[in-house]
């Protein structure tokens, strides 16, 4: 049952592409139509996505291990998929398409995909939530910096400041203070932040639709990379972090909490920022969309299947 519910929640994630790729085929849809919904989903709803799920949340100071547990296997597991990622593609030939590989192999949709997912499997639970609020933090600070080193090979591309000036790590900054000092926002005000943050979840499966539309199915599923990428990222990732964590759990006891939030997390399909960078710095693009496309296309089986092991955490 466990396994249906989960399927059916991950599945209408997805289906919510369909708009974005109908549209895209009959041409009802600009050319630009795809930089547009780009930018409102990185400008204005993902960041109140980020104050949305920090705001009104009850703080207590017990919260705190729980969270630096987060924090420090955010950057640990990040930093240790990257490095088993790296040994998979090096026999790539081209340069452009090892980088976008193994980018996508580590850099997962934890803002995007991880929150509302989150908050599908386990409905009134702050608690999950939480936790990818943090972890999502500590990825925006990985992306503009480990990412884009890897996307470009260029260390000169890295911004610092980004770090911290990107919108949706700005959000969440902001929102910090209200959330550990216990501020009640009224409800007149959560109401239009919690409208725009609701948007997220369909602003950037209806852009992955228009995005399929422009991929041919063919070349989807002839690249032998895709698959490298999706096994890497769908499948090594988490079983990665769940043996990591489980193993430190027999020398300092951790939050079994933390363990299974951090382990779906890390379960998340590839990041769509990988295909920005990869825009961005003349990377390869094309690898980057499938990628992605297929990664979000197969999460709707791994996700599920993944989940049955939390029944033995």
């Amino acid at each position: 049952m466990e396994f249906l519910n989960t399927f059916i929640s991950v599945a209408v994630i997805v289906v919510l592409a369909v708009p974005g790729f109908v549209l895209k085929r009959a041409n009802l849809l600009p050319e630009n139509a795809t930089n547009v919904l780009a930018a409102l989903l990185l400008f204005v709803s993902q960041p109140f996505l980020m104050a949305g799920s920090l705001l009104n949340k009850e703080f207590a100071p017990s919260m705190l291990p729980a969270f630096a547990q987060v924090f420090v296997f955010a950057i640990v597991l990040e930093i240790g998929v990257y490095l088993l990622a790296k040994p998979m593609f090096c026999k790539c030939k081209e340069d452009s398409s090892r980088r976008a590989s193994i980018a996508c192999s580590f850099l997962g949709n934890v803002g995007f995909m991880g929150i509302p997912v989150m908050e599908m499997l386990f409905p009134g639970d702050q608690q999950f939530i939480l936790y990818a609020v943090i972890y999502n933090v500590v990825f925006g600070a990985i992306s503009w910096t480990l990412g884009v080193y890897v996307v470009t090979g260029d260390r000169s591309k890295i911004k610092l400041w980004k770090i911290i000036l990107n919108p949706p790590t700005l959000a969440s900054l902001l929102a910090m203070p209200f959330f550990f000092c216990n501020v009640h926002i009224p409800a007149a005000v959560m109401k239009p932040i919690s409208f725009l943050g609701n948007m997220t979840l369909p602003l950037s499966m209806i852009i992955l639709g228009v995005r399929l539309a422009n991929v041919k199915f063919s070349s989807l599923f002839k690249d032998l990379k895709v698959y490298g990428v999706a096994l890497m990222k769908l499948v090594i990732s988490p079983l990665f972090s769940l043996g990591v964590m489980l193993l430190i759990d027999l020398i300092i006891p951790l939050n079994k909490f933390v363990i299974i939030g951090v382990y779906i997390i890390s379960a998340m399909p590839s990041a769509s920022v990988v295909l920005s960078f990869a825009e961005l710095y003349d990377g390869d693009k094309e690898l980057a969309a499938k990628a992605t496309l297929m990664n979000t296309l197969l999460c709707i089986l791994t996700i599920p299947l993944l989940m049955i092991l939390c029944d033995f955490i």
